[in-house]
């Protein structure tokens, strides 16, 4: 495999694994995330439980969609990789890959503006640019023009 290939599908890979992570933190959880408490200002305790079971459905919701989101990258990849290669297949692929983490970015960035509370943004952040540098090194590598 080619040098510049192997780069792409090991940054792509990458971005789906951390997003995959995500998911399993958030599927994993009992309570909101660190985050979530400095953003309301008050501990998990004194929520009501009704809001207690609301917000965690919203945080399952939230974790099975990153799940299902990376389970869709890794097969597209294999796609994008492995059975077709066209630039229009890679140009639609990088799409998704944006749109799959673009409103994560936005989100947490105002999340963190608006209260002062420290999602994981930077993390978001990670991901879009592995999908960049994947997508410039799927350029480099020449088989999908």
């Amino acid at each position: 495999m080619p040098l510049f290939t192997w780069l792409a599908i090991s940054s792509y890979l990458l971005a789906f694994v951390i997003l995959a992570a995500f998911a399993v933190i958030y599927l994993t959880r009992t309570q909101f995330m660190p985050y979530h408490r400095d953003a309301v200002a008050r501990p998990w305790s004194d929520l009501d439980p009704r809001l207690q079971v609301l917000l965690m459905a919203l945080i399952r919701i939230v974790g099975w969609a990153w799940l299902a989101l990376a389970c869709a990258g890794l097969m597209l990849l294999y796609g994008v990789f492995f059975v077709s290669s066209g630039l229009l297949q890679l140009i639609s692929f990088q799409g998704f890959c944006l749109l799959m983490i673009t409103p994560a970015i936005v989100v947490t960035t105002r999340v963190r503006r608006q209260t002062g509370a420290k999602p994981p943004t930077l993390t978001s952040a990670l991901v879009a640019l592995l999908t960049v540098v994947g997508f410039v090194f799927a350029l480099l590598a020449g088989h999908h023009t």
